[in-house]
Order: structure tokens, then sequence, then C-alpha cells
């Protein structure tokens, strides 16, 4: 008895799960259907015509089987002839009246529209979609007329008719037309054909950028469906990542060149603004390379962006909201907790990994001034400092400096004896924190005289230096060249063991050799001085000007007087004529590639320099203009005023003397990028870049090194630039 109760128990208990699981795959198989799509007409074309025209009718949830359609036009049967999901297509009847076309679906009637009977019809838009100005194709019966032209309509704008036949006419795509159908009227009749789509790109975002750059499209008529928007970057498809009918969100492809960004939907192209490629961004400068919460961070560089949203800025990976964004500049508020990493500076999605930063108390947010000589006085800013000076230890390119003030955020020190260009370090107990920039051992010093020094005569003319650093410059007043030794010990040329005499030295040049050429205006002749102390003339029959020497050891010579151009001397004391500048007072120049340079009075008022290449091809405004002024820039827009104080080259670079601006300008010879090593007022004044003085500039030699020597005749002396 008890076996057979278990017997049922069992029995029930299986019934019931049973029961359960086909209640469970009941249940589930409802949640995962997709609910059908309502019957639903959203637009009919033609809505006129006469009987066996075929009017379209689209919507959806439409069933596919016709024996399920039925269809009326004023009570008459209406033939429907083809059945899809979104589109039905039905013939209208002979002996039929206008009226309400109906279809019937199952057991439901779904009203359609009107339709009349009439000569008039439109049958076909071709293409349905488009810009403006692009041409349409509309194809129907009764457009001839002659009463009156044709008149199209799309989405109630007036279409430009190009041109009319009775079955067909070619029509112009308005401005804004929107999404509507096409109307055309003749004879007083009208019928309304399919919907036209317009398509338009109103703006894309970024407007820059490069390979991998999302750039949103807006506009409208974009497919729904990425995979219907064909897009291109001057030429080159791009991958539509998302779409809806007013948006278009893009990649840039590999290979991605400057030039308008276009859409193509069904064949019609719709072209937009031009994406302009630009290089990844580049970061110069970071500071504070360290620091805590709180602290504002300022990044320079090149090649950001003006819109905030078109820059990223990472700490250690840690995206960081950016306050103000320049083309140049990009600013922060270090959120603390970012741990120590790279920073890294994204650009319309082009990433550049700049410095590592250090997540810590200490830090260094800018060094005043950020250049000069062992004991300028130096004031760094940051953060974390001891305010006890001696518990904060200052490196100078590993040279330990001592710190004469300290606040938290201030210290106040000079520049150490054996300063070399480096980084600059503080220490503060186990945290050490980097300069943003190193510190550059560079100045002004005066080398040899001084306003009233009588180690040199007034007004001197030229400037050159050895392979050894000596220094030589033409003295006229005393009729002798002085030779300044790297130390400033000055003293006199000479040939075996006795003062060489001119009768105006005028110009000075030595070669790789170490030969010295001084150019004698008041003999007609230069002289040439070898290593061992021979002296001999060169070359003579000619008053020679300012002078140049190429890689081979040629010569070139200014001829002193007007227009009279310039000799060039090869290396066996030979001498031909070549074209020159007009000015006799302007000092020449060759690059290693052989280019010629001179600054020209009458060609460009002494504020340009002229270029001439091996071939003879004359720029006469490379670098500078005719008019005066002070801008930095690429050539003719950059200004010098007055190039009195020579040219020198170095290292594909030319150094020009800025007479009246008291500066010394820098040409990059590969770019005619004209920029500015130091500007001062004028005086006699030793000091950094930003305090040294001038007097007047008469001459310009660079060593070996890349130091600049300067020919200060206004106050007698030779000045020396330190920039490294």
């Amino acid at each position: 008895m008890n076996m057979k109760r278990i017997k049922v128990n069992i029995q029930a208990s299986i019934g019931i799960m049973l029961l359960l699981v086909m209640s469970l795959a009941a249940c589930k198989k409802d949640k995962n259907e997709i609910p059908p799509v309502p019957f639903k007409i959203t637009s009919y074309y033609p809505n006129s015509g006469n009987a066996g025209t075929l009017v379209t009718i689209e919507g959806e949830g439409f069933g596919t089987s016709l024996g399920e359609y039925s269809a009326t036009i004023s009570g008459k049967t209406a033939e429907v002839i083809s059945a899809t999901a979104k589109a039905l297509v039905v013939r209208m009847p002979d002996g039929a009246s206008s009226g309400n076309l109906s279809v019937k679906h199952g057991d439901k009637t779904y009203e359609v529209g009107q339709y009349t009977y009439q000569a008039l019809s439109v049958t076909q838009v071709s293409p349905a979609n488009g810009p403006a100005g692009s041409q349409i194709r509309i194809t129907g019966t009764g457009f001839s007329s002659l009463k009156g032209p044709a008149t199209v309509m799309v989405n109630g704008k007036p279409a430009l008719v190009v041109s009319v036949s009775d079955i067909m006419i070619v029509a112009e795509v308005p401005a804004d037309a929107g999404f509507g159908p096409i109307v055309v009227k003749v004879n007083g009749m009208e019928s309304t054909g399919q919907n036209f789509t317009y398509q338009a790109i109103h703006s894309i975002k970024p407007l820059t950028g490069g390979k991998n750059t999302k750039v949103v499209i807006k506009g409208e008529g974009f497919e729904t469906l990425a995979v219907g928007n064909v897009v291109d970057f001057n030429g080159k498809l791009a991958t539509v990542i998302a779409a809806t009918t007013n948006e278009l969100t893009v990649t840039a492809p590999d290979g991605v060149s400057t030039g308008p960004l276009s859409v193509n939907i069904n064949g019609q192209k719709t072209t937009g603004p031009t994406f302009t490629v630009v290089a990844p961004p580049a970061i110069d400068v970071v500071t504070p390379l360290s620091g805590p919460r709180g602290a504002e961070m300022t990044i320079t560089g090149a090649l950001f962006s003006a819109n905030i949203d078109e820059n990223k800025v990472y700490i250690n990976d840690v995206l960081v909201p950016i306050t103000a964004a320049s083309a140049t500049q990009i600013k922060l508020v270090i959120p603390g907790g970012t741990g120590s990493g790279t920073v890294r500076v994204v650009v319309n999605d082009q990433p550049t990994n700049g410095p590592q930063f250090k997540d810590q108390n200490l830090g260094i947010q800018s060094v005043s001034p950020d250049n000069g000589l062992a004991g300028t006085t130096v004031t760094i800013k940051g953060s974390g400092f001891s305010t006890t000076a001696a518990n904060n230890r200052v490196y100078f390119n590993g040279v330990l400096a001592t710190v004469k003030t300290a606040t938290e955020n201030t210290l106040v020190l000079d520049a150490p004896a054996n300063l070399s260009t480096g980084q600059l370090k503080v220490v503060v107990g186990s945290e050490e924190a980097l300069a943003p920039s190193p510190f550059k051992r560079a100045g002004v010093i005066t080398l040899a005289g001084g306003p009233s020094s009588a180690v040199f005569g007034a007004n001197m003319t030229g400037i050159a230096v050895d392979q050894n650093n000596n220094v030589y410059v033409t003295d006229p007043q005393n009729k002798v060249v002085k030779k300044i030794a790297p130390d400033g010990t000055v003293s006199t040329l000479q040939s075996n063991g006795t003062n060489i005499t001119f009768v105006n030295p005028f110009s000075i040049l030595v070669d790789k050799q170490n030969n010295i050429y001084v150019g004698d205006l008041g003999a007609n002749h230069i002289r040439k001085i070898t290593p061992s102390g021979q002296n001999t003339i060169y070359v003579s029959g000619f008053a020679p000007g300012k002078m140049a020497i190429d890689e081979a050891g040629n010569l070139y010579v200014n001829i002193n007087g007007f227009a009279l151009g310039m000799n060039k001397v090869n290396v066996i004391g030979s001498y031909s004529k070549i074209g020159g500048p007009t000015w006799v007072a302007s000092k020449p120049a060759v690059d290693a590639n052989g280019n010629l340079y001179f600054p020209d009075q009458a060609l460009n008022s002494n504020n340009g320099i002229v270029r001439i290449t091996p071939t003879g091809t004359k720029i006469d405004s490379w670098a500078g203009y005719s008019e005066g002024g002070y801008s930095d820039g690429v050539g003719s827009n950059a200004l010098f005023n007055g190039i009195n104080g020579g040219i020198a080259i170095y290292d594909n670079k030319i150094y020009v003397g800025d007479t009246f601006n008291f500066a010394i300008r820098e040409v990059d010879i590969p770019t005619r990028t004209v920029s500015t090593v130091l500007k001062t007022t004028m005086g006699f004044a030793d000091g950094t870049l930003a305090t040294a003085r001038l007097g007047q500039t008469a001459d310009i030699a660079v060593d070996k090194d890349g130091n600049i020597y300067i020919l200060d005749a206004g106050n007698k002396a030779v000045r020396k630039i330190f920039l490294k």
C-alpha cells in the first residue's frame, strides 16, 4: 500500500514538473518573439492617370500574399498585381471615376487617398534623392502643353525645368528642398509622384585631422543604415560607423589627403567642406612636470585645436579636463591621484606622447630667466619647496647651486660657476622635480673693447673667426687687423713677428685651413696671411668690398662702387665678374650647396636677403622685404630693419645682424623661416638674452661651435653670444 502511494506521488510530481517546464518555455518563447509590425500606409504615387496606370502604395507591415488583398477606386475593383513587405502595386481599372482609392487586407479596409482620372500622370522620379542643383528625370504622361510650360515642385519648392517632352521632364533640385513629393502641374492639372529625399551636408567636425580621426557629418537626407552611405575624403573611401537621417559618424581612412569630403547615396554625390590633413600635435614644453592637485599645467606646442572639445589630455592614461586651448597652448588643472606617467595629447584622434609627469607635491612651474651665464640671478617658481634654503638642492646640469632665499613656492639663487646647458633639477628630501625645459648657458659678454676702451679704433668694419676660435677684426682707423684670443687677449695680426699694416682694411674672412684674407680697400687688393705668417697679395686689380667663401675655396667679393656687382675669385687668384649686390657695404654668404646670399640696398632697401642659386636663379626677397620693420615669419613675410650688420651661415641657418632693431635674427635655409635669436635695445650691457644691450652692429661671424660674434662698432667692442 505504501509503495503504491509513493508511485502515485512520484507520477504527480513528474506531471507538475512537466507543466512548469512547458509554462516556462512558453513564457520564454513569448518574451523572445518579435512583435508583428502593424499595417501602415505612408505614401502613394501617382495620384492621377488614365486606366491602366500603376499606383505604388508604400508603407510597412504589408503581407506578401496577393490573395490577402483587394482594392477599389470609387467602388470599382482595382487589380493588386504586386505585394511586398513595404509596397503594393495596384492597376487602375477601366470605367472607374475619380475618387478614393482603398485597400482591403484580410477583414480590414484602409483608405489610401484620392486618385484622379486624367491625362497627366507622374509615374516615376529618378533619382529619388540628390543635392541642390542635381538633375532629376520625371517620367509619366501628359507633360507637354500648348497653353503654358509644365511646372515642377519638390516638397512645395519650385524646381528649374530644364527640358520637357510629353513623357519626360528634366528638372534641377532646388536648395533646401527637404523630404516630400514631386508635383507636376500642366494646363490646370496637377499630379503628385513619389517622395524625393533632399541631400545636403551642413557641416563637418572636426575640419582637420588625419588617419583614424572620427568626423561627424551633419546634414540631411542620409540613409539610416550605415552601409547605405558611401563617404570619401578627397576620393579615399572612409568607414561609416554610425548613421541617422541627419548625422553620420565616419573614420578618416589611411592615406587621407586634404580635400573635400563627400557623401554618396544611391549614386547621388553631395560634396561638403574641405577636410584638411594635419600632422599629429607636437609637444614642446609641459610645465610643471610634477606637482600637487590644484596646480595649473600648461602644455605648449603646435597643431593643437582652438576648440577645447577637439583636444584630450591624459596623464598616466587618466583623462584630465581641459580649461583652455589655442593652436599652441593647452591649460588644465592637475586633478591629483593620476599617478606618475606619460603626458599624452590627442587632437582629433591623433595622439602624441610628451614627457613623464610625477604625481607629487614638489614641482617646478617656471624658471626665470631660463638662460644666462654664471652669476645670473635665477628665480624658480613652483610648489613643495622647503622654507629652509639649505634644504633645497638645485642642480644646473649636475652642478649644485646655492639657494639664497626660499619659500614654499619660490627659490632665488645664482647660476653656478662651470655652468653648462642642461636640465635644471630641484631636490627636496626624497622628491625631485625637473624644470619644464633645460636651462641654457646663453647670454652676451664683451670679449674685448668697450665704449671707453682704446683697444680698437672707431668705425671697425669686418669680423671673422678661425678654427681655434680666434677672432679677427679690421680696424681701419689704426690700419691694422686685431686678433682676439678666446680668453679676450688682444694683439695685432703679424707676419714673421712684424705687425701687418694696411691702407684701408675693410673686409676679412678665414678659411677652414685658417688662412686669413683681408680686403684692403685703399690698395685695391686682397692679402692672404697663412697660419705660418706668410703675407702675400692674393688678388689685385679692383677695390674689394665685403667677402664670402664657398666650400671649394672660391671667394665672392663685392666690388667697391655703385652697381659694380661682384667678382668670383678662384683658388689660384684669378677672378671673373658675376652678378651681385648694387650696394658695396652688403656682406655676402655662401651655403654648402653653393647658393649665394646678400642683402641689397637697391633691391630691397637693405631690409631683405637676395638668393642666387648655382644655376643663376635669383629671388630678390628670399627673406625679408623692402619695407623696414620687425616681425618673424616665412620668406618675404618677415621684416628686418637695416641688414648692415652682415650675415653668416652655420648649420643650415643664416644669422643676420639686424642693425636698427638691435637684434640678431636667424633664417632657417630649407624653410625660409625667420626667427629672433636676440632682440635688445640700444646701449652697452652684458647679461642674459633678455637683459643685454647692443650698439651699432657692423658685422657678424659664427665659430665652429655655433657661438656668434658681433662687431659692435658703436661700442668699439667685440661681443660674444652664447647659445648652447
